[in-house]
Order: structure tokens, then C-alpha cells, then sequence
């Protein structure tokens, strides 16, 4: 599966936008957006894309397995994620 997680908490949805071109340079199909508020989900929604809502950061670790492909947006500490997940890529 491939994720593409966005740090929303501040409801800039520009960053969504952003992501969604990367996903469309990329030819990134079949994805899942994670996000980590409901006003972003909503947000999705309107676009039909299908999204998640995480607490934080963090709750990467209990959606993504080694095998999945990640690509995030966000200015939290991405120490663990670039060490647990090989298949990761910051935007």
C-alpha cells in the first residue's frame, strides 16, 4: 500500500494541494492520504479521495508496515520513520 501523510494541524490545506500535485508528478495511484484532522478529511472528501485520521505523527507506526511506501509532509522529528521505513520519502 502506499500512504501519503500531510501534518494538517494548522488547516493550511495548501499542503494537501502540494501533496496531491507530488502524488500527480509521481504518478502516485492508489494511495491513501493520512492526515490528522477532520477538516482535512472533509476536504478529501469534496476531491474523492479517501483519507485517515491519526492523532499525530506517531500513529504512522501503526498503519505503515515495512512493506508499504511512504511518502509525508511534515516538521515533526522523522527520525524513527526514516529508520523503521526504508520506503519512505519526505516532500
Amino acid at each position: 500500500m502506499t500512504y501519503i501523510y500531510v501534518d494538517t494541524k494548522d488547516y493550511d490545506y495548501s499542503k494537501i494541494d502540494k501533496a496531491l500535485e507530488f502524488a500527480k508528478n509521481e504518478n502516485i495511484k492508489n494511495f491513501r492520504f493520512l492526515v490528522n484532522d477532520i477538516r482535512s478529511i472533509d476536504y478529501l472528501r469534496e476531491k474523492e479521495i479517501k483519507a485517515v485520521n491519526l492523532d499525530g505523527f506517531e500513529d504512522v507506526f501503526s498503519i505503515v508496515t515495512h512493506d508499504d511506501k511512504l511518502y509525508y509532509n511534515t516538521n515533526e522529528d522523522d527520525t524513527f520513520i526514516k529508520i523503521q521505513y526504508p520506503n519512505s520519502v519526505k516532500f
